[in-house]
């Protein structure tokens, strides 16, 4: 019998393994934590909740739930820096990030929200007198050879995730500025964009320097649609978004064979053509609640150039359905997208805070009982 690895490898060479290949886990596929706590105590995990990304509010999945539910992938993610001085503020609920960006959750909130941006002037000086992120800083990397390594030898799909040039750059700005800027301050924004890249493409030749053996893909964030629209135009897309994504990728096909999946929510059907072109393999996280993202034309158009990642609607199926709503919608996203291989199965994104626990059983169960 193939092991995770081989499983989902085939999948994304566009063949068909012995079953779809399954996901959860991912900073794009894991649980909020308050729906991580209802899930543990409904299948009888004790072990504590680590935490997995703050901002987001997720949790780590106990390795125990990915054995029972049959998950293929494991993760690695790299580090922030050790001298990095977060400056918690505990009764306000705030923190800064490597980036200089203050975030806060509000009260009762799952998230944290952008507070403060440290560019709020679209100025060159301010980018020059920046202090920027140390991309070389070696604590970033510290043990993650020999934790790829572990997972690789257990018969694993390794993947790491980035969150990407295009929403580094807005999240420096705001996204209603960064749209001004990529109309009236162009100067401004592609000095800004090629800062980020650069550092970003200079941290993944670094990791991928120590990974690249034992990681098969890196999943790169970059939001491109809204509910019922792109965020942007195709064209707009192709010169400020494209180029600065691109060198994310070159940096990784410098140093290994691991494949290019880039996370992308909202209605993109318009402009994937486009993220093909930019070199991507694989497409996530397959947003089907948004306007166009029908799976069967997915499959039909892009099918034979993109692995589809993802797919299981969290906003309204998971959180309000039935467990045979549930189950009738697995086989139908599997049936879709699997046909032939070329398809991870995973949750549309991360699982949402009020999700019955019994609804991702009934996910997870009928995923591994399926055959593409």
């Amino acid at each position: 019998m193939p092991n995770g690895r081989e499983r989902v490898l085939k999948a994304f060479n566009h063949q068909e393994p012995d079953r779809t290949p399954i996901d959860l886990g991912s900073k794009g596929s894991s649980m909020a934590l308050l729906a991580y706590e209802k899930f543990k105590e409904h299948v009888g995990i004790k072990r504590p909740t680590e935490v997995l990304d703050t901002r987001l509010g997720l949790a780590v999945i106990d390795p125990d739930i990915l054995d029972r539910f049959k998950i293929d992938t494991r993760y690695i993610y790299m580090k922030g820096s050790e001298s990095h001085n977060s400056q918690w503020d505990h009764v306000n609920d705030t923190f800064v990030d490597e980036w200089g960006v203050t975030l806060k959750r509000p009260q009762g909130g799952f998230y944290y929200d952008y507070l403060k941006y440290p560019f709020p002037e679209p100025s060159i000086e301010a980018l020059n007198n920046h202090k920027w992120p140390d991309p070389d800083d070696p604590s970033r990397f510290k043990g993650l050879r020999e934790q790829a390594k572990k997972l690789y030898d257990d018969g694993y799909a390794v993947g790491t995730y980035l969150k990407g040039a295009w929403e580094t750059t807005w999240s420096l700005r705001s996204m209603e500025n960064i749209f001004f800027d990529i109309m009236t301050e162009k100067k401004f924004y592609h000095a800004m964009a090629d800062k980020v890249s650069y550092i970003l493409s200079r941290m993944v030749e670094n990791l991928f320097k120590e990974v690249g053996d034992y990681v098969q893909w890196l999943c790169v964030t970059c939001d491109l649609g809204t509910q019922q629209n792109l965020l942007i135009s195709p064209e707009a897309y192709a010169k400020f978004v494209k180029p600065y994504e691109a060198r994310i990728f070159n940096a990784v096909r410098k140093h290994s064979k691991a494949k290019i999946a880039q996370h992308s929510c909202g209605a993109i059907f318009p402009i994937i053509g486009r993220l093909i072109d930019s070199g991507i393999d694989i497409l996530n996280p397959i947003q089907t609640s948004a306007k166009g993202m029908d799976t069967a034309k997915l499959k039909r158009e892009f099918g034979k150039d993109l692995c589809f990642w993802g797919g299981l609607d969290v906003q309204k199926l998971l959180t309000t359905g039935t467990k045979e709503d549930v189950r009738n919608e697995v086989k139908r996203v599997m049936t879709d997208l699997g046909a032939g291989g070329g398809y991870l199965f995973a949750p549309s994104h991360d699982i949402q805070a009020m999700t019955p626990p019994e609804n991702i059983v009934a996910m997870f169960e009928t995923a591994g009982q399926k055959t593409a």
